[in-house]
C-alpha cells in the first residue's frame, strides 16, 4: 500500500506539472489549444523542467519518510509521474517526440535523485572506529 501511495503522488506531480502549463498559458494571455502543433515555443521546455521539479519534491518528500525503502518510493513517484505523461500524450494522439522522451527521462533522473538524497540524509553513515 505503501508504494500505491507513492505512486499516486506521482500523479499528483505530473497533475501539478499540467496546471503549471496551464497557468503559463493564461499569464501569457493565450487559450490553451486542442491541437499539440499549436503549442507555444515555450511549453515543452517548461514541461521538461516542472515535471522534473515536481517528481524530484515529491519522491524526495516521499522517500524521506522511509529511511530503509527511500529509492523505492522515490522511483515509485517518478513511475506514476512518467506513467501519466504517457498515457495523457499518446491517449490524446500526440506523437512521442524528443521532448517526451528527455521529459521522461529528466523525471527518471529526479526519482533518483530525490532518493539519493533522501537516503544520504536518514541513514547514517558507519564510521570506522
Amino acid at each position: 500500500m505503501r508504494y500505491v501511495i507513492s505512486f499516486l503522488l506521482g500523479l499528483v506531480a505530473e497533475i501539478l506539472t499540467g496546471l503549471a502549463i496551464g497557468a503559463g498559458v493564461f499569464a501569457t494571455g493565450g487559450r490553451m489549444p486542442s491541437n499539440p502543433a499549436d503549442f507555444p515555443a515555450w511549453m515543452p521546455y517548461v514541461a521538461i523542467v516542472g515535471g522534473a521539479v515536481f517528481t524530484f519534491l515529491f519522491a524526495w518528500w516521499r522517500a524521506s519518510r522511509d529511511r530503509e525503502r527511500a529509492m523505492m518510493h522515490a522511483l515509485m513517484v517518478a513511475a506514476g509521474a512518467i506513467g501519466l505523461h504517457l498515457v495523457t500524450a499518446i491517449g490524446a494522439g500526440q506523437t512521442f517526440t524528443l521532448f517526451h522522451a528527455i521529459a521522461d527521462a529528466c523525471k527518471l533522473i529526479a526519482g533518483v535523485t530525490a532518493g539519493r538524497i533522501a537516503r544520504a540524509r536518514t541513514v547514517p553513515e558507519v564510521v570506522p572506529g
